[in-house]
């Protein structure tokens, strides 16, 4: 919608620039009329209103406000610009300048803005949290799927690493991670202690706790008792856990 919304500006400024005396004129002024009604329409259907759910999507969470922050300080320092320049353009000059500032637009976005239509903002924070880790390379997940990554992230290569298996294996591991904690947590508690565990909160999955219980081989639960053995169907493979 962005791309869309400086290209169409892009053309509809283009047009009268080149041709104003006649746009301007009694003949042609109600469609130079038309040509900025629907600037100003794509305008506010694009940039205007995808700037503000880009940041909610593309900005990892732990710097998102300021980074939502400094892309409006930069939104408005353009605005300044403009307003200072048009003192010292004509109005005919002014359609010859503002064009190019949709086309550049249109070109960073299309360049740099990875498309998030589809992708769940949590799987976004994953891959950010593997980024902040120096881990980017481990990272094997959807958000890396060409379809989700910029023109300049595709031509990196980026997306190479997309490997739906690895990644669920890497899921897996993380969700078994959140329950060792949790059994952990438990385990202390049955000895007195506090182990500041936000059990209020607490909406752990009950299928994915009976497989984690049955996988499991380092659980402070189940210490000193006889490891599980991973449940197997009746091809002798183990089940896996609906994440």
């Amino acid at each position: 919608m962005m791309a869309v919304g400086f290209a169409c500006d892009f053309v509809l400024f283009t047009i009268p620039a080149f041709n104003y005396k006649y746009y301007s004129s009694a003949k042609g002024i109600h469609k130079f009329q038309a040509m900025y009604f629907l600037s100003s329409f794509f305008n506010q259907f694009g940039p205007n209103s995808v700037t503000f759910i880009c940041a909610a999507e593309v900005y990892p969470t732990p710097i998102r406000a300021t980074a939502h922050g400094m892309s409006a300080a930069v939104g408005k320092l353009g605005a300044l610009t403009a307003a200072i320049m048009y003192n010292y353009l004509s109005t005919p000059s002014i359609f010859k300048v503002v064009p190019w500032f949709g086309l550049v637009g249109a070109i960073l976005t299309l360049t740099l803005m990875p498309d998030t239509t589809g992708l769940d903002l949590k799987e976004q924070e994953r891959r950010w949290h593997f980024i902040r880790e120096g881990r980017e390379h481990e990272y094997h997940g959807i958000a890396i799927h060409k379809q989700h990554l910029s023109l300049l992230e595709r031509l990196q290569g980026k997306g190479k690493g997309y490997d739906p298996k690895l990644d669920y294996e890497q899921k897996v591991e993380e969700i078994r991670g959140e329950w060792l904690e949790r059994e952990r947590a438990k385990a202390e508690e049955k000895e007195g202690g506090d182990s500041g565990f936000d059990w209020e909160h607490d909406d752990w999955n009950e299928d994915l706790d009976t497989y984690f219980t049955r996988t499991a081989s380092n659980s402070p639960e189940l210490e000193g008792k006889e490891k599980p053995v991973p449940a197997a169907d009746e091809n002798g493979i183990s089940e896996k856990p609906n994440v």
